[in-house]
């Protein structure tokens, strides 16, 4: 009974990871939603803020009509222009915050409809501005609304693009900067491992190992090991950046046996030709005291 019992919790536990990259994308896409309607609630109230500001203008200007004084008057015409460019500016404002709502109902929409249909996609992908484009088999095509990412795919991100990734199985998500090629190596019961071959990429990782599953971001010069964990990781010419936020990171130079743990509030460079350099503390690097390539 005790086993059954188990086996059921395991079951559902395993669902509920697998439906969790759905659902965290369609959490953050609402949460855009949200936001975006604050930013309209805003733009009202600035609008009917300037159009009080007008129509105390416009009163100004009546009473010097009628007191008949011309340097009042002058001051009251100034005010009332100023309070209609306010007006005017306030209004464009609150066109652009609805058009904004539209934007982002319309990606919730895109992104429920992606998570309900691809049950079995191993990462939902977001592009959020510029040229985006996924490669499987040889086969590339450009994404401009949210769709299933797939064991194997990989996502080029344009000059002046980015997307956002929302890993499943597992807390994973990762904001990719332009420029930059990442892919999903493989994702299956003993873990998930991604690759960035290129460019930026912003990665949290907040749950850890969870049944033995290991959470693995590769570039050409670096392997990190992520346990519940907030970092950035950059590859460049001569190899990989890594910066950690929160947690800690396991780091395997792809070129030499070598490896060091990274935790939070450090960062170390992996050249592919030297290996991995010393960890130092992040405050070094945002104080300009970098002496690395």
């Amino acid at each position: 009974m005790n086993r059954v019992l188990f086996l059921l919790l395991l079951a559902a536990w395993v669902e509920i990871f697998a439906a969790e990259a759905g659902t965290r994308a369609i959490e953050w896409a609402q949460a855009e939603v949200n936001a975006a309607r604050e930013s309209v609630s805003s733009a009202e109230k600035r609008v009917e803020a300037a159009q009080s500001d007008l129509r105390i203008a416009k009163e100004m200007q009546n009473d010097t009509q009628i007191l008949k004084d011309p340097d009042a008057a002058a001051v009251a015409r100034e005010a009332v222009t100023v309070s209609l460019q306010g007006l005017r500016e306030a209004e464009i404002l609150l066109e652009r915050s609805k058009a904004l709502v539209r934007h982002k109902e319309r990606l919730l929409a895109s992104v429920r409809e992606t998570v309900s249909s691809a049950k079995d996609a191993k990462g939902i992908l977001i592009p959020l501005g510029g040229e985006v484009r996924r490669t499987l088999n040889n086969a590339a095509s450009v994404s401009d609304t949210c769709t299933p990412l797939r064991a194997g795919e990989r996502v080029d991100v344009g000059s002046g693009a980015s997307a956002k990734l929302f890993i499943g199985r597992g807390d994973g998500q990762i904001d990719l900067g332009e420029n930059s090629s990442f892919s999903i190596s493989s994702e299956g019961e003993e873990g998930l491992e991604a690759m960035l071959s290129q460019g930026f990429a912003h990665v949290r990782a907040k749950l850890k190992h969870y049944f033995g599953r290991k959470f693995e971001v590769r570039t050409p010069a670096a392997v990190c090991a992520v346990r519940g964990t907030e970092f950035t990781l950059r590859h460049h010419l001569h190899g990989s950046r890594l910066e950690v936020l929160e947690g800690t990171v396991t780091v395997r130079s792809s070129s030499k046996d070598e490896w060091v743990e990274v935790h939070g509030g450090e960062w170390c460079e992996i050249l592919t030709a030297e290996g991995i350099r010393p960890v130092k503390k992040l405050n070094e690097l945002r104080s300009g005291n970098d002496d690395s390539h």
